[in-house]
């Protein structure tokens, strides 16, 4: 069970309105895509496919999700939040903070790895360098980042998922409980 000091902090530190991840679940996705998807017959075709279990491809999430811009941790500075990103932190639960939390935990590893000179610190200064998409687990929240480097200080998420978890059930059988106006 979160606490509520927990709860309290995300939502202080909040992304978009309703913030990333937060509750989580289908019904989190269907109450953003009815947030944010004008045209009713797309609105109606994602929820459908929501609904079902059905995953939303990249194209389908860039119907619903901007290219978010977040303030990062550490040496990035800023990070890019893709849609299909966004659209995997509102189905898994996952929120900007924690996010937050893992690159931190990157950076804290990258940093030992390059004190040591290893082989490990100098592969993935390589690939954040060279662009190419980096699987990061915080060890401590179990959460798996795969990103990779946009600029000296900056990253892009392409996506996020907690180590071990498969990704939640369709709608519960009663339906979610949301609606245009809440």
């Amino acid at each position: 069970m979160r606490s509520a000091a927990r709860v309290a902090a995300r939502y202080l530190q909040s992304d978009l309105a309703p913030p990333l991840g937060f509750p989580g679940g289908p019904c989190h996705v269907i109450r953003r895509i009815l947030d944010e998807v004008r045209n009713p017959k797309l609105r109606e075709e994602l929820i459908e496919d929501v609904e079902q279990g059905m995953k939303l491809d990249n194209r389908d999430a860039a119907k619903v999700y901007d290219l978010e811009a977040e303030r990062g941790v550490g040496k990035f500075k800023k990070m890019f939040i893709l849609p299909h990103a966004q659209y995997r932190m509102d189905q898994r639960g996952i929120t900007v903070p924690e996010l937050r939390l893992a690159l931190n935990s990157f950076q804290n590893a990258l940093g030992k790895e390059k004190s040591r000179q290893s082989y490990l610190g100098k592969k993935w200064e390589y690939e954040l360098t060279r662009h190419e998409p980096l699987h990061w687990t915080d060890p401590r929240i179990r959460l798996t980042v795969v990103f990779l480097g946009a600029s000296k200080d900056s990253v892009r998420i392409i996506t996020t998922y907690w180590e071990g978890h498969s990704d939640p059930k369709p709608v519960p059988s009663g339906g979610c409980q949301v609606g245009q106006d809440g």
